[in-house]
C-alpha cells in the first residue's frame, strides 16, 4: 500500500511539471510567433543611409543664420552624404533653400558621426516683430544623397521691437518725431544703429538724443530725427528702424500739409 502511495504522488508532481513545462512552452511558441510577425514592420531599417536632427538652434543676437546638428546613427549602413539644407516658415507655408553652411554642402559624414553646420539665412522677417507677442515655428529639413533624409521643428526667438508712433507737425517741416519699444515679451535686448526714410539713413548728428539700446520691457525711446520733408507734403515715406542685431522694423506713413 505505501508504494502505491508513493507512486501516486510522484505521478502528481510529475504532472505538474509537466503542465509547467507545457506552459513555459507555449508562452515561448506566443512570443516568438507574435515577434516574427511583427518585428519585421517594427524594426525594419531603411535599406540605404539614414540621418537623424539632434537639434536646431537660433541666436536672438545674430539674425543672420541658425545652426542644425545632424547624426549619422551606428547602425546605418555606410557613410552619407548631405545634400540640401530648407527651412520652411509655417506661418506662410514659405521654403527657404540654404545657399550657404559651414561646412559647405555636400558634405559627407560618416557612420556614428555628427556635425553641427552654421546655416546663413537672415530670418529677422520672421519673428514676433511682424506679429507682436508672436513667432515663427520653422521646419527644418535635411536631405542625403541615396537615403532617408530628417526633419525637425523649432520655434524662432520672440523678439517684439517696433516702431510705436511716427508724429508729422505740419507747423515744423525740418523734422519728425518717432518712438521706438521693445516690449517685455522680447527674448533679447536690441541696439538701434539708424533711421532710414525710403532706405537712405540719415546722418546720426542728426538725430537726437544718440541712438542706444533697449532691453525688453524698457520705457519706449524716443527721438527726433532732423529731416526737412517740405517736398514730401501729402507723400507717403517709409520709416525704417535698424538694429545691431539685424531685427528691422518700418512704418509707412502720409505727410501732412
Amino acid at each position: 500500500m505505501r508504494l502505491l502511495h508513493d507512486v501516486k504522488g510522484v505521478s502528481k508532481l510529475i504532472l505538474i511539471i509537466l503542465l509547467l513545462l507545457s506552459f513555459v512552452i507555449g508562452a515561448l511558441v506566443s512570443y516568438v510567433w507574435t515577434m516574427g510577425y511583427y518585428a519585421p514592420q517594427e524594426f525594419n531599417l531603411p535599406k540605404g543611409g539614414s540621418v537623424s536632427i539632434e537639434g536646431v538652434s537660433f541666436s536672438a543676437q545674430d539674425t543672420s543664420y541658425f545652426n542644425v546638428t545632424v547624426l549619422n546613427p551606428s547602425y546605418s549602413k555606410s557613410a552619407v552624404k548631405l545634400a540640401k539644407i530648407t527651412a520652411l516658415t509655417l506661418d506662410n507655408n514659405k521654403l527657404h533653400e540654404i545657399i550657404i553652411s559651414d561646412p559647405s554642402l555636400p558634405y559627407t559624414l560618416e557612420r556614428g558621426q555628427s556635425v553641427t553646420l552654421k546655416c546663413d539665412w537672415i530670418w529677422a522677417s520672421y519673428t514676433g516683430i511682424t506679429l507682436p507677442y508672436a513667432s515663427t515655428w520653422v521646419h527644418v529639413a535635411v536631405d542625403i544623397e541615396d537615403g532617408s533624409g530628417a526633419t525637425f521643428t523649432v520655434q524662432e526667438p520672440v523678439v517684439s521691437f517696433s516702431i510705436s508712433e511716427v508724429t508729422f507737425n505740419s507747423t515744423a517741416y525740418d523734422h519728425f518725431n518717432i518712438t521706438v519699444t521693445n516690449q517685455q515679451a522680447s527674448e533679447t535686448y536690441v541696439n538701434i544703429t539708424s533711421i532710414s526714410v525710403n532706405v537712405t539713413s540719415i546722418t546720426a548728428g542728426m538725430i537726437t538724443p544718440s541712438l542706444h539700446g533697449l532691453a525688453p520691457g524698457d520705457t519706449p525711446a524716443s527721438f527726433k530725427v532732423a529731416w526737412n520733408w517740405l517736398d514730401y507734403q501729402n507723400k507717403t515715406v517709409t520709416i525704417g528702424v535698424h538694429t545691431l542685431q539685424g531685427y528691422v522694423d518700418y512704418r509707412t506713413v502720409t505727410l501732412p500739409s
